[in-house]
């Protein structure tokens, strides 16, 4: 729940601040607005396509989590509670309400999720702390508030902490995110995409001592493409789920890959690159 006033409540809400879904979201804080624990990140999420401001490794960690669930619709991140409300649970609990330089400040809850569940839309508040935080008496009494005012809200809040988040899952996400968008990749054209798809499969499945890093090697070569483009195609293929892998294990590019399914769902997923 990072606090501190760069510009009034008032300008933040004329900007368009904490409103709107999806693309036409904006943060109530941005990243160069705050300091963060860690490195902040601007990055452009799978869902919302737009990007995101993340305040901590850890909110961005989690993010990366949250886009790669198929039932996740909606990330809104920095998400501001309306201030006049938070001042009179403050005052009911008595606990002292944020403030900088005297002035109550607005407190943001990190990541509201919107989730599909069937035909309903759910929503959850989350904020990002790390564990070792949590022993600090006036962060717990900060969280007691936007606690009681998502609980009145009827909106289930929780924490998430470091020890939440599989090391592993964020580290296959990070590589696999690389590969996500074919537009990227220089000289693919990509009407022969799936193409390419067979021959790296065929190369991989006859070959299932050699490495990930052997299998794209071997398929710039015999394919004609421009070096490093036979691992980002691998990449792309898992960033979307045309081979799928055990996310919970480490991928390993001087390791074999183990494949355990192969989806042939090429119209639906190049149409959009």
């Amino acid at each position: 729940m990072p606090r501190r006033k760069i510009s009034s409540t008032a300008s933040k809400l004329k900007q368009g601040r904490g409103q709107g879904h999806g693309t036409s979201y904006q943060p109530f804080l941005k990243v160069r607005e705050v300091p963060s624990k860690g490195l902040s990140h601007r990055t452009k999420g799978w869902h919302t396509e737009r990007i995101q401001h993340l305040l901590s490794t850890l909110e961005y960690n989690y993010l990366l989590i949250l886009d790669w669930s198929k039932q996740v619709v909606d990330v809104r991140e920095q998400f501001p509670l309306p201030l006049e409300e938070t001042l009179k649970i403050a005052e009911r609990l008595s606990i002292k309400h944020p403030r900088v330089n005297e002035q109550p400040v607005v407190i943001t809850t990190d990541l509201m999720i919107d989730i599909r569940t069937g035909n309903r839309i759910v929503s959850f508040a989350r904020t990002l702390k790390y564990a070792a935080d949590l022993n600090d008496c006036r962060t717990i009494e900060k969280f007691e508030i936007e606690r009681s005012y998502w609980a009145e809200q009827g909106i289930d809040w929780g924490i998430v902490t470091e020890g939440d988040i599989p090391e592993a899952l964020v580290g296959n996400l990070k590589w696999v995110r690389q590969g996500i968008h074919l537009r990227d990749l220089p000289g693919i054209d990509i009407s022969d995409v799936s193409y390419y798809e067979n021959a790296l499969h065929s190369i991989l499945s006859s070959n299932p001592t050699w490495s990930l890093a052997q299998v794209g090697k071997e398929s710039d070569s015999r394919l004609g493409l421009k070096a490093g483009n036979g691992l980002s195609l691998i990449r792309y293929f898992i960033a979307a789920r045309i081979w799928q892998v055990d996310m919970m294990k480490r991928i390993i590019p001087s390791q074999p890959l183990v494949l355990l399914d192969r989806a042939n769902i090429w119209k639906e997923k190049v149409s959009n690159e």
